[in-house]
């Protein structure tokens, strides 16, 4: 007995095959749209980098000095807050190996509500925020102090507030 596929199924498992091989790296972010979840204690700038972390994750440690690089320089008008999955504060602290630093703004996320409500599924994830809009998630670790995504976070920036205000440069 001979069973018959129809060619399209077989171009869709190929793809499937196909896409399931493939080892290239994330995109540097994915674009996204709509309001942000509200943060209570937020500061009020125009833009806020939200970063998913934790003490105890091995490319969250390995992104962090980069992190508190960004968060101590950042570019105008850009803060970063910084939502930790660790237990408790205690583990933290060992980590920094004292509080941590305060341009991290770091908060504990009990019960990763906040997680949660941002749709973050691994560790690192970052999200700008411009505007009380989500702008763009940046999954993994990242070079944040890097020239480069120092630029792409000003554009970033400075395009959604453009959109949110009507004006142009």
């Amino acid at each position: 007995m001979r069973i018959h596929r129809p060619p399209c199924l077989l171009a869709l498992i190929l793809l499937a095959m196909t896409c399931a091989c493939r080892n290239e790296p994330p995109p540097s972010y994915i674009r996204i749209d709509g309001p942000a979840p509200m943060l209570a204690d937020a500061p009020g700038p125009l833009a806020l980098l939200v970063v998913f972390w934790a003490s105890w994750c091995p490319p969250c440690r390995e992104e962090t000095p980069h992190l508190l690089s960004l968060a101590e320089s950042p570019p105008e008008g850009l803060r970063v807050v910084v939502f930790s999955h660790d237990a408790d504060l205690k583990a933290v602290e060992s980590f920094f190996e004292g509080p941590p630093p305060p341009e991290l703004r770091l908060r504990l996320d009990v019960g990763e509500k906040v997680a949660r409500e941002y749709g973050v599924e691994q560790l690192p994830t970052s999200i700008l925020v411009v505007e009380g809009q989500l702008v763009a998630r940046f999954p993994g670790p990242r070079d944040w102090d890097s020239r480069a995504m120092r630029r792409l976070l000003e554009r970033l920036t400075r395009e959604r507030a453009t959109r949110a205000t009507g004006s142009a440069d």
